[in-house]
Order: structure tokens, then C-alpha cells, then sequence
């Protein structure tokens, strides 16, 4: 009994450190959490800016096998926000819990306080600096989109060429075939296999050859057409999803304005 009212005035004030230890290590994981979210976000920023700076000339560069499949463990943009977005709920939600403890450790959340602001501040200058790439690349993408939407063009015109230049063989081969057939009807010995023969096979051939290789290019240019249209796309779906990031990325950082309002008024 005695030992009990001895121990007992210490109990609030080991209740209050374990309660500080466990808000503490909630804080400590949180700071961490975001810790390694900036080091991933700046990790992808290496990689997005080394992507960037690669040019038809640049010597780190070739094929690679299967270079546009979805890799394992890829989300979506949504996911992506949501991670970042829980992060910091998650630190201002633990910044409202600590508030009953002020009174009995300010020092601590003081330091605690301080620690946040800073993480604060940092994971500000991360989300400006997160709109701001993702502003750059959606430029880079409408740029893209431009200039394939030209070579689109450009490769229809070609085409339309190409094809027009297959159907004005078709007259002159039909000539040399026609000759060469009303010459078989020349009589007896006048059946000579003479240079007009000859010359007229070589036309025939040569102009069977242009139609060929005429077609070959034709078909190369719609593949190369089908090609920039899938690109197109593949562009298309890229800009829609940087502008729909970038709307999240915009309201995460008016909804971190409000919530820092709330905050300070609290």
C-alpha cells in the first residue's frame, strides 16, 4: 500500500513521457516517411532529368529489349498522390495529437515543432518544385505533339505522292506491254527477237521494277505513318495524365495552405 502512494505521484508524469515517446516515435516515423518520399522524388527527378538530356547524340544510348512495358510495381498517378498525400495528413494529424502535451513537455514540442516546420518548408519547396517539372514536361510532350502531328502530315503528303507516282507507271507499262504483244504478231521470219524486242523487255522490267520499289516505300511509309499515330496516342494519354497530376499537385498545395491556416490558428 505504501509503495503504491509513494509511486503514485509519478504516474502522470510517466504517463505524460510515454505518451511523449509514443507521439515521438509517431512524429520520428512520419519525418521518415517523407524523408525517403523526397529521396524517391528526387531519385525519379535524376532519372526524369537524365532521360531529358538524351539526344540522337548522345553516346549511353541504344535498342533495349521490351523498353516500353509496364514495370513491376508501377502505380498510377493517383496512387502516386495519394502516398505523398498521406504523408503529410499523416504529420499534421500528428501534430494535432501532440497539441494536449505542450503544456506538460514544451521543450519537446518545441523541438518537435521546429523539426516539422522545417520538414514543412521542405516538403513545400518538393511539391513547388514537383509542379514545376511536371509543368516542364507537359511543355516537352505538347512540343512533341506538335512536331508529330507535322511529320503526320508530311508522311500523308508523301504518300499521297507515292501513290500517285505507282498509278503514272501504269500507262507507260501498259504501252510497252501492248507493244511488245502487237509485235508477236509480226509474220514468219519477221519474227525477230530484234533490239526493239529487247529494248521493250528492258522497259517492261525496269518500269515493273520502279513500281516495286514504289510500293516497298509505300508500304514502309504507312508503317512509319502507324507508327507516329501509336506515338501520338502514346503522347496524348502522356499529356492527359500530366495535367491531371498537375491539378493534384495544385490542389494538394492549396489544401496544405488551408490546412496550415487551421493550424496556426490552432
Amino acid at each position: 500500500s505504501s509503495g503504491i502512494n509513494a509511486e503514485w505521484p509519478l504516474r502522470p508524469g510517466k504517463q505524460k513521457v510515454n505518451e511523449a515517446f509514443q507521439q515521438l516515435c509517431a512524429l520520428q516515423d512520419g519525418y521518415n516517411a517523407m524523408c525517403e518520399d523526397l529521396a524517391d522524388k528526387m531519385h525519379c527527378l535524376d532519372i526524369d532529368q537524365q532521360c531529358h538530356g538524351l539526344t540522337n547524340q548522345s553516346a549511353n544510348i541504344g535498342f533495349h529489349k521490351n523498353a516500353t512495358r509496364i514495370a513491376n510495381g508501377t502505380v498510377m498517378p493517383d496512387s502516386w498522390d495519394s502516398h505523398s498525400n498521406y504523408n503529410t495528413q499523416r504529420a499534421i494529424s500528428e501534430i494535432r495529437s501532440s497539441t494536449g502535451l505542450r503544456e506538460a513537455i514544451n521543450n519537446m514540442i518545441e523541438q518537435t515543432s521546429n523539426d516539422l516546420e522545417a520538414q514543412r518548408l521542405r516538403t513545400e519547396y518538393a511539391f513547388r518544385k514537383r509542379i514545376h517539372e511536371i509543368q516542364m514536361a507537359k511543355e516537352e510532350v505538347e512540343w512533341q505533339q506538335r512536331n508529330t502531328k507535322r511529320e503526320i502530315d508530311v508522311l500523308m503528303d508523301d504518300l499521297r505522292g507515292l501513290k500517285q507516282a505507282i498509278s503514272d507507271k501504269d500507262k507507260p507499262l501498259e504501252v510497252a506491254e501492248t507493244r511488245s504483244e502487237n509485235r508477236t504478231y509480226r509474220p514468219r521470219v519477221e519474227l525477230c527477237r530484234d533490239d526493239p524486242h529487247d529494248g521493250l523487255v528492258k522497259e517492261r522490267n525496269e518500269l515493273q521494277n520502279t513500281v516495286r520499289n514504289l510500293i516497298d516505300q509505300h508500304n514502309i511509309a504507312e508503317d512509319a505513318l502507324s507508327q507516329l499515330r501509336k506515338t501520338l496516342n502514346r503522347l496524348d494519354e502522356d499529356w492527359a495524365i500530366k495535367m491531371n497530376s498537375l491539378e493534384l499537385d495544385e490542389r494538394c498545395m492549396t489544401k496544405r495552405q488551408k490546412l496550415l491556416l487551421v493550424t496556426h490558428k490552432v
